[in-house]
């Protein structure tokens, strides 16, 4: 029996909502920048290439977290560094977590 290309477009789709860009996108939060002129890392550590600036309303989509290098915020530090992209830019990149308002 064959499949015709419709059926198999949908089931496909289907399938992808269910799948691992399903929970991706699940797993995604939105974040807001807590200072003016958030740098936006190229990797999880300062020093690593500047891939952007993140401004207070302009949003971060956070994808993923992990433990890195500690990063100091004013009175605040941070080990833990966020991977996502400006929501308003589309910069994509690493920001520490005391550089990150939670919209809640």
């Amino acid at each position: 029996m064959r499949v015709r290309g419709v059926t198999m477009a949908g089931l496909l789709t289907a399938l992808s909502l269910t799948g691992p860009h399903a929970q991706a996108a699940e797993a995604r939060r939105l974040y807001d920048f807590a200072v003016q002129g958030v740098i936006i890392w190229s990797e999880p550590w300062a020093g690593s290439t500047r891939a952007g600036l993140g401004y207070v309303g302009q949003g971060f989509v956070s994808d993923y977290s992990e433990e890195h290098d500690l990063y100091r915020c004013g009175d605040f530090d941070a080990t833990l560094w966020y991977h996502g992209h400006n929501a308003t830019t589309a910069v994509v990149g690493w920001v520490p977590g005391c550089n990150l308002a939670d919209p809640d």
